[in-house]
């Protein structure tokens, strides 16, 4: 792999960041300094990573691949469990295609020498997004030859108080999506390909509008008012 590949690798979180917004991808590589989250965002990465936890909890036989020392060794541990203890959930298991890499939530044997791929999050429902993000992590694992037999996204069963989470409340929810993530499928190679293109050239331009708040306010929303600001 080249040095630039390397520089600029791309994950399941950057090529949404694409599809969001070309150029909230281009400043998260080249600028991530200007970004800035507000309070509300911090609030929900902190409940979305306590979720994610609780959801690994009620699977007790489950193994963990840490990334430690580095992205290569939990790839190849992740191999290494797949190989020779294909009996048992594997929490972050991490693959590589090309210059995309995904750490998948729950990686779940289905019992018929295939696996479950399940995407844990914080939300009360299944939400258009989501179905992407799952779709970049399916699209890598089965280039690197694994069979993925279904697909769910894992979802809050009931809301959560945001300002004062009871997270002992928690109880989940499934959502086959492996149907509906087809045409997603189908435009991963093409979404890569166009996300590698964005980051390696000048500064992406677009121009304020609903996207930078929908379906979630973007970091550098603040950034780009300032910057499409004619001045006197």
């Amino acid at each position: 792999m080249s040095t630039s590949s390397n520089r600029y690798r791309l994950s399941k979180s950057k090529i949404a960041a694409f599809e969001h917004c070309p150029r909230r991808l281009w400043l998260q590589i080249h600028h991530r300094e200007v970004g800035h989250f507000d309070s509300d965002t911090l609030a929900r990465f902190r409940i979305g990573h306590e979720v994610g936890r609780l959801a690994t909890v009620a699977m007790p036989d489950g193994v963990l691949v840490e990334p430690e020392p580095d992205m290569k060794a939990a790839i190849d541990r992740t191999t290494q469990l797949i190989a020779h203890d294909a009996s048992h959930p594997i929490f972050e298991a991490t693959f590589q295609h090309q210059d995309v890499l995904v750490r998948v939530d729950i990686l779940e044997p289905d019992g018929l020498g295939g696996w479950h791929a399940i995407e844990v999050k914080a939300s009360t429902r299944l939400k258009k997004y989501q179905l992407a993000d799952i779709a970049t992590q399916i699209w890598v694992m089965r280039s690197c030859g694994l069979t993925i037999s279904r697909a769910t996204i894992r979802h809050l069963a009931r809301p959560l108080n945001w300002k004062r989470p009871d997270f002992n409340a928690v109880c989940f929810a499934d959502t086959d999506v492996t149907r509906r993530i087809e045409s997603h499928l189908a435009s991963r190679e093409e979404i890569a390909a166009s996300a590698r293109a964005a980051i390696r050239g000048s500064e992406v331009s677009r121009e304020i509008g609903t996207h930078c708040v929908q379906p979630f306010a973007c970091e550098f929303i603040g950034y780009c008012a300032r910057a499409s600001q004619v001045p006197p």
